[in-house]
């Protein structure tokens, strides 16, 4: 198993986005419960949170990542890829695999408890009720697949129509109960090794090698300060 990293200043402006999004949700935090202190210890609990889901994820992608070395050398894996979307932003995937079975855009949720999905349509188990979910980890894996495809194959042709796939793996939830969703969902890493086995082979080594150096590649050009234009997304090679 090769592993590959991006550029570090394509992280950095990733991560620019990020914080904005985390501050206009503090803000909206400390408005909603005022500016004084009730407001702060709010925005502190928040805080708090954020720091809690971030270990708590890294953990599960660390695990994740940790079983899926057995793939041998002609695997590519990347951890926290990012990739363009429609907006002319990025999203975030948590592992990315190519090999010679395809693309795999692994969703890790590190979720507790009992949760069950129709359609992509999540509920979580509180007690004796289903509580539905806002949030589709399903739907977000299916977007990662879609948005993979369209990049994917604007780089690089001849590339075969059954390339890509987004599974979603939940390695400490308690119970799933996962009916007709549009992408794979696992409970255990182990299932998702099973998985990887029973693909057939539909890359040469060499189609691997280009989209690996594509994803490895991948940057975002700023506009220049005397130009209003819109970031434009390209691979330097």
């Amino acid at each position: 198993m090769k592993i590959l990293k991006q550029s570090p200043t394509l992280k950095e402006q990733f991560l620019k986005t990020v914080e904005q999004k985390v501050s206009l949700k503090r803000e909206a935090v400390q408005d909603k419960l005022g500016r004084g202190f009730l407001g702060a210890i709010g925005a502190g609990i928040f805080e708090f949170q954020q720091i809690k889901n971030a270990v708590k994820g890294n953990l599960g992608e660390n695990y994740v990542a940790f079983l899926a070395g057995f793939l041998p050398d002609s695997w590519i894996m990347f951890k926290n890829a990012l990739i363009p979307t429609l907006t002319e932003k990025l999203t975030e995937i948590d592992i990315l695999l190519v090999g010679p079975s395809g693309v795999f855009l692994i969703e890790v949720k590190t979720w507790k408890g009992s949760f069950s999905a129709y359609r992509d349509k999540w509920k979580r188990r509180e007690g004796n009720n289903w509580i539905p979910l806002e949030d589709s980890p399903t739907e977000q894996s299916l977007y990662h697949q879609k948005m993979f495809h369209r990049w994917v194959n604007s780089k690089i042709t001849g590339l075969p129509k059954e390339l890509i796939t987004a599974p979603v793996v939940f390695p400490v939830a308690q119970w799933l109960g996962i009916k007709e969703c549009s992408v794979p969902v696992f409970q255990e890493v182990k299932e998702l090794k099973l998985f990887l086995n029973q693909r057939t082979v539909c890359l040469t080594s060499e189609q691997v090698f280009q989209i690996g150096e594509a994803i490895e590649n991948f940057v975002v050009e700023e506009p220049s300060n005397s130009s209003k234009a819109k970031p434009t997304l390209r691979n330097s090679f």
